[in-house]
């Protein structure tokens, strides 16, 4: 609204300019009628810059073509004024820009890719974009997905877990992610989860894949994959995936 205000204000001052001109050109001709009370146009053209022996030109058609002038002048000063983005707007947006958190910084990026490709490819496109950030390989990630959730974006599992690779509340609330539905959101969550699971495992991927299923504090406990079915299979079942993956691509 206060934009707005400030374009109306100086719209009108440039009319009001425009309209003061005019009444100096009124004042100047008053100085220029003679006793007889009839206007001398050639000092009135002088006045203006114009030669009245080199210009054959008529005084009306003089006068036309300096008021079109003038009101050509206003219109694109008019323009002008809508057309320019005030500095602090400007400045307003370049740091909301500079506020977005990485994760939101990669999401607006992939933003025109995953509008031009299927749902399939964008997730593969995602992937790629926080396994590189990240240096996890993708087809890891691609692996436990496919376990996680089918790939499917909207999925919620009896225990809560969201999203693509199956956040649970606690765990998304803990990575920052605002939307663990959001594709983008969820895969970064997921691969920097994993990655962190990780390095705390040495790298070993069986150990890093059961502290993703049963939690770190289980696979500490035990001492390696703990004792439960659901976690053996869960890791088998990746591991295969992933070496069929792998395999596939090579």
């Amino acid at each position: 609204m206060t934009q707005g205000i400030v374009s109306s204000l100086n719209i009108t001052l440039a009319r009001m300019s425009s309209i003061e001109s005019n009444f100096s050109a009124l004042e100047g001709m008053s100085e220029k009628i003679n006793s007889s009370g009839i206007l001398n146009t050639n000092a009135v053209l002088k006045n203006e810059g114009i030669n009245p022996v080199q210009d054959n030109r008529d005084f009306k058609t003089i006068l036309d073509e300096k008021l079109a002038r003038n009101n050509k002048i206003e219109n694109n000063t008019e323009v002008k004024t809508n057309e320019i983005k005030p500095i602090e707007k400007r400045a307003e947006e370049t740091a909301e820009q500079e506020s977005l958190s990485p994760l939101q910084k990669a999401a607006l990026n992939l933003k025109s890719k995953i509008n031009l490709k299927s749902q399939s490819a964008n997730v593969d496109e995602i992937i790629q974009v926080f396994a590189d950030k990240y240096n996890v390989d993708s087809d890891f990630i691609k692996a436990i997905i496919q376990q996680e959730s089918g790939f499917n974006a909207n999925a919620r599992s009896k225990k809560g877990a969201m999203g693509l690779m199956q956040l649970m509340p606690a765990t998304a609330k803990a990575l920052g992610i605002n939307d663990a539905y959001n594709p983008a959101e969820n895969i970064e969550g997921g691969v920097k989860y994993f990655k962190g699971l990780l390095d705390r495992f040495n790298n070993d991927e069986k150990l890093a894949l059961a502290a993703y299923n049963a939690g770190p504090n289980a696979v500490k406990r035990y001492g390696g994959i703990p004792p439960y079915k659901e976690t053996q299979n869960y890791v088998n079942s990746i591991m295969s995936a992933y070496n069929k993956i792998k395999g596939a691509s090579l």
